[in-house]
């Protein structure tokens, strides 16, 4: 669906993909593993259409997208960092709001809402400036599946998660990949990519340094030697 030829992404003179070649495929999930740093922020972002590639090409069904994020931004839902405003809107309010700016029709989205509200527990018409760490993530994570794209990245999407919200959200990525979307995900922590994930790949400084499949018998304990959580 998605693939990295040679990318290059430079921020504020810092080198943050160094020809980073990584080929996704139509209804994989994939997980980016990899210390601090190590890019996976920066491979969302690129794949969301939030950075634009400095050099190499980002091909989307075979397509060359390099110079058009607009194109990226139109299939893929990003869940950001944090919830952005306004946040003296109620939840489902913040939603619908969110969703037309994402380009949901106006016509999908008490559907979608419903489903999301239940799927993540939350309160319709709670104030978002009220919500706890926790139910600000879940909220993220609400409006990322709502749209139902054809690729949903994820990163860090497990913070501030009770074991509640971590049933739910592997729960809507399995969904998600069983409906035919794409599903990449950054964690800091190896239990959801080891959960969900088809195949892991592991960056560093920039760069893809291994690739880790489902398959292989060592998969658990590859991931979280990458994530740090294993000599």
């Amino acid at each position: 669906m998605i693939e990295f030829v040679g990318v290059v992404l430079e921020q504020a003179g810092r080198v943050r993909l160094d020809r980073l070649g990584l080929q996704v495929r139509a209804g994989e999930i994939l997980g980016l593993v990899g210390a601090s740093g190590a890019g996976k922020s920066a491979a969302l972002a690129v794949a969301g259409g939030a950075a634009r590639v400095t050099r190499g090409r980002l091909l989307l069904e075979g397509r060359d997208v390099s110079r058009k994020p607009e194109r990226l931004r139109a299939v893929a839902a990003l869940a950001p960092a944090e919830v952005p405003g306004p946040h003296d809107l109620a939840v489902r309010a913040w939603l619908g709001t969110w969703l037309s700016l994402d380009g949901v029709a106006k016509a999908e989205h008490a559907a979608a809402i419903d489903r999301e509200l239940a799927r993540f527990g939350l309160v319709p018409e709670q104030p978002v400036e009220t919500l706890s760490g926790g139910a600000r993530q879940r909220l993220r994570l609400a409006r990322a599946f709502a749209r139902r794209a054809p690729l949903t990245l994820l990163d860090d999407p497990t913070r501030s998660l009770d074991g509640e919200g971590l049933r739910a959200l592997t729960k809507a990525v399995r969904e998600r990949a069983a409906d035919g979307g794409t599903v990449i995900l950054a964690a800091a922590a190896p239990h959801l990519v080891v959960a969900v994930c088809d195949r892991a790949v592991h960056l560093e400084a920039g760069q893809a340094a291994a690739e880790l499949r489902k398959a292989d018998p060592d998969f658990a304990a590859g991931v979280a030697r990458a994530q740090g959580w294993a000599a």
